[in-house]
C-alpha cells in the first residue's frame, strides 16, 4: 500500500496517543449580528474527542451542527463570531490563536472534507494542480514530489488509473470521485483531526457506503480522530464511537453511540430513529416529527424542543432544562427535566415493534387499466472525444421497457447515471426518445399535437429533487401554484385563488402561505409546494424525481406519507424515481432496478426487497446504512471507486463478483424468474433447466 504520510513523519508523530484528549469544546457559543444586536445560534456547546476516535454530530437542518464545526476552526462567516467558550486543540486554545498561527493548524493539524466537493473544487485548475499547491503551500516538497505525492495520495483513496486522472478537472469527476478527491486533500499534510461535513448526503447510497469505508479505513491507516457531522442517524450509526445529539443550537443528548441509540434518554433521539424508513414496515405511516426546528429568532421558551415533543408538560414550557449526566451512564449526558421517568424507544425496540406489525398488501395493479406503457425507450447521445474531434456515443437510456398502471407506483432506483431521470423526462415528454414508445393511456405521446397534448400534459405533472430551485424565486408561493392553472386556462382569478387554498391545505400547508416566497419556507415546506403545484390540474400521473433525497429523515417520511395519502384518495399513479433502495421501497408497488440505462431487474417490490436476483440489486442493497450500531455493514463494504461499465456484453460485467467469461460478450436478455424479471446470465441455466 502506499504511504500518504510526509516522508519526514510517522505515524506516531502525527497523532496524539489514543485515549487521550486530542479536542476539547467548552461552552461554545456562536451569535449572528442582527440589526444593533444579535442572536444566539449556538448555545453553550461542550463536547470531548479523543485521539483516534470518531465523535458524530446529528440534528436536522439548523440545528447548529456545521456552525459549530466551522467554528472549530474559526472558518465562520463575517457575520457570525465566536461569543463564549473555549476550543482546545491538543493542548492549545484555538480561540486565541492569530490567523498566521491558526493557518498553520489548518491543513496541518485539521483537514475538513465539505458536504459538495464541486463547490469546493476550483473549477479553473486541474486537481492534480490543486493537489500540488497544497502540499507545497505546505512542505518543501519539489513540484515533481508533489505531483508524485497527489498521484499515491490519489490511488490512496480508490481513484483508478490516478496517474491519468490527476490530469482532469473537477467537472470531468462524478460526485464520488470529486468527494475522493476532497479527501486526498485534506488528508494529504497528515492530520491529526479530520472534520467531515455531511461528506455523503449528495451521494448515492453505494457510493456513500464506499466514502465511508474510506474514511474508516483511513482512520485505522493513520490514527487521525473523526468529527463526522450529519443529519442522517444511519451515517453516525455506522461510523462514530461517540455521538452528540444537536437541537435548536444546543446539545440534547451526548454519549456512548450504541448506549445513545439503542437506550435514548431524550425524545428528540427517540423520534429521529423512529422516522428512519427501516423502522417501519412497508405499508404503514411512517413515523414523522411534527413542525420545524426553530429559528433563533424564534426560539421557544422552557425546552427547545418542546412543541413539537410527544412527552412535554407544562414544566417543559416554562422549564429550560440544563445538559446533565444520566444516572448510572456515567457516559450519558441529556438536556431533559423528565429523562428520569421517561423509558424511550431505540433502534432495537423501534424495529421489534415494526415486525409485530400488519404488512399490508401492495395493490393488485393487474386487475386495473394499463395507464403507461413505456416500449424500446432509447437515448444516444452524439459526443466528441479526442485532439481530433472523433466522433462517439453514449445511450443514457438503452431498450427499456415497463408499464404503469393506474393507481400503482412504479419505482425506478440506481446510481447516477443509470438513466433514471432520463426516462423520467422521456415519460413527461421533456427529452425526446432516440428510439422506443411512450404510450399515454394508449396514445403515443411523440404523435400527440393540439388539444391531445394539452390535454396529456395536464394528466402527466412532475415533481422535482430540489423545490427551492423548481420553485421561482421571484414568485410567491400562490402565484406559483396557480401557474399552471393560468396556463391551461382553469377557472377565474377568484376561482384559481380558492383552488390554491385548498391545494394548500391538501398538502398540509396553512392557505396563509400563499403570500410568502420559497427563501421563507423550510425544504419541507417547499417540497409540499412542489407537490400541491403538481396537483393542481387533477393529474393521473406525477413523475417523482429524486423528490425526498435532499430532505432530513424527519421531512422526508412527513412527504412520503403526504404522497401515499394523496394516491389512496384520488387514485394518481408515480413513476417514483430515486437512488436509496430502502425510500423507494416504502413507496413502491413494484421497482425498477436500473444500470448504465438499462432495466438489470424488474418486479414487486416486495421480491426485490428481500429476495433481490439481479448482482448489482444485491450490491444496492448490501450498501444501505443500518441503524444499529451493533450491526453494523461497512466492514463489509468496498472502498475503491468501482470500475468503469463494460462496453461489451453485461455493462455490470467489470464489478460482478460472479462474472463469467460470457458476460463479457454477450448482452444478456430479461428472463422471467419466479415473479422478477432479471438480465443476468446467472439465471439462464435456472431457466433452461
Amino acid at each position: 500500500m502506499t504511504s500518504i504520510l510526509p516522508a519526514t513523519d510517522t505515524a506516531s508523530d502525527l497523532v496524539a496517543t489514543p485515549g487521550t484528549s486530542l479536542l476539547e469544546v467548552d461552552g461554545l457559543s456562536i451569535d449572528v449580528a442582527r440589526g444593533a444586536g444579535s442572536l444566539r445560534l449556538v448555545d453553550g456547546v461542550s463536547f470531548r474527542l479523543d485521539a483516534g476516535q470518531t465523535l458524530g454530530i446529528v440534528g436536522e437542518s439548523g440545528s447548529g451542527k456545521s456552525v459549530t464545526a466551522m467554528s472549530l476552526m474559526r472558518l465562520l462567516p463575517a457575520q457570525l463570531r465566536i461569543a463564549a467558550g473555549t476550543v482546545r486543540f491538543d493542548g492549545r486554545d484555538l480561540s486565541t490563536l492569530s490567523e498566521p498561527a491558526l493557518r498553520k493548524v489548518r491543513g496541518n493539524d485539521i483537514g475538513v472534507v465539505f458536504q459538495d466537493p464541486q463547490n469546493s473544487l476550483n473549477p479553473a485548475y486541474s486537481i492534480g494542480n490543486q493537489m500540488v499547491e497544497t502540499l507545497r503551500a505546505h512542505s518543501d516538497l519539489s513540484r515533481k514530489d508533489a505531483l508524485a505525492k497527489s498521484i499515491a495520495l490519489l490511488d490512496r483513496v480508490g481513484i483508478h488509473r490516478a496517474a491519468a486522472r490527476v490530469n482532469d478537472y473537477p467537472h470531468q469527476l462524478s460526485g464520488g470521485m470529486a468527494q475522493r478527491v476532497m479527501i486526498a486533500l485534506a488528508i494529504s499534510l497528515g492530520p491529526k483531526l479530520l472534520i467531515a461535513d455531511e461528506p455523503t448526503t449528495a451521494l448515492d447510497v453505494t457510493v456513500q457506503a464506499q466514502i465511508l469505508g474510506l474514511l474508516r479505513s483511513l482512520q485505522a491507516e493513520t490514527g487521525m480522530s473523526l468529527l463526522i457531522i450529519s443529519h442522517d442517524l444511519s451515517v453516525i450509526a455506522e461510523t462514530a464511537d461517540q455521538v452528540a445529539v444537536m437541537y435548536g443550537g444546543q446539545i440534547v443528548e451526548r454519549g456512548d453511540v450504541v448506549e445513545v441509540l439503542t437506550a435514548p434518554t431524550h425524545p428528540y433521539t427517540e423520534a429521529l430513529l423512529a422516522a428512519q424508513p427501516e423502522s417501519t414496515v412497508k405499508g404503514m405511516p411512517l413515523a414523522t416529527i411534527e413542525g420545524i426546528v426553530p429559528n433563533a429568532d424564534a426560539m421557544p421558551a422552557g425546552c427547545r424542543f418542546n412543541p413539537r415533543c410527544a412527552y412535554a408538560l407544562d414544566i417543559c414550557r416554562v422549564t429550560a432544562p440544563a445538559l446533565v449526566e444520566v444516572e448510572g451512564r456515567p457516559d450519558t449526558s441529556v438536556r431533559c427535566v423528565r429523562h428520569t421517568e421517561l423509558t424511550l424507544r431505540g433502534v432495537s425496540t423501534a424495529q421489534i415493534d415494526a415486525a409485530l406489525q400488519a404488512d399490508p398488501a401492495a395493490i393488485d395493479a393487474a386487475g386495473r387499466p394499463v395507464l403507461l406503457d413505456a416500449e424500446g425507450l432509447s437515448r444516444i447521445y452524439d459526443l466528441r472525444s479526442g485532439r481530433l474531434g472523433r466522433k462517439t456515443s453514449f445511450h443514457a437510456v438503452d431498450d427499456v421497457s415497463f408499464v404503469l398502471h393506474e393507481g400503482e407506483t412504479l419505482g425506478v432506483v440506481g446510481e447516477s447515471g443509470a438513466g433514471k431521470s432520463t426516462v423520467g423526462r422521456m415519460v413527461l415528454g421533456l427529452t425526446p426518445t432516440s428510439s422506443g414508445v411512450v404510450r399515454f393511456d394508449g396514445n403515443d405521446i411523440a404523435t400527440q399535437r393540439g388539444d391531445a397534448k394539452r390535454a396529456t400534459r395536464r394528466d402527466i405533472q412532475v415533481v422535482f429533487q430540489n423545490p427551492y430551485a423548481s420553485l421561482d424565486s421571484t414568485m410567491t408561493i400562490g402565484e406559483s401554484v396557480a401557474e399552471p392553472l393560468e396556463v391551461h386556462h382553469r377557472g377565474s382569478k377568484s376561482e384559481r385563488t380558492a383552488r390554491v387554498a385548498e391545494l394548500l391545505q391538501q398538502v398540509g400547508l396553512d392557505p396563509s402561505v400563499a403570500g410568502r416566497r420559497p427563501h421563507e419556507l423550510s425544504g419541507g415546506q417547499r417540497q409540499r409546494v412542489a407537490i400541491a403545484r403538481g396537483l393542481a390540474l387533477n393529474p393521473r400521473l406525477i413523475v417523482c424525481d429524486e423528490p425526498v433525497s435532499a430532505l432530513d429523515v424527519s421531512t422526508q417520511a412527513q412527504v412520503i406519507n403526504l404522497l401515499r395519502d394523496l394516491q389512496r384518495q384520488f387514485g394518481i399513479a408515480y413513476l417514483f424515481v430515486g437512488h436509496d433502495l430502502s425510500v423507494v421501497y416504502q413507496m413502491s408497488d413494484r421497482i425498477a432496478v436500473m444500470y448504465h440505462g438499462r432495466i438489470v431487474e424488474m418486479g414487486p417490490a416486495e421480491e426485490i426487497y428481500h429476495s433481490p436476483k439481479h448482482p448489482y440489486t444485491v450490491a444496492l442493497l448490501a450498501a444501505v446504512l443500518s441503524i444499529d450500531p451493533r450491526h453494523r455493514r461497512l466492514a463489509s463494504t468496498a472502498t475503491e471507486a468501482p470500475g468503469e461499465p463494460s462496453a461489451t456484453g453485461c455493462a455490470y460485467a467489470n464489478r460482478c463478483p460472479h462474472v463469467m467469461d460470457r458476460c463479457r460478450t454477450e448482452v444478456p436478455a430479461p428472463i422471467a424468474v419466479d415473479a422478477v424479471t432479471v438480465r443476468c446470465h446467472l439465471f439462464d441455466a435456472v431457466v433452461d433447466s
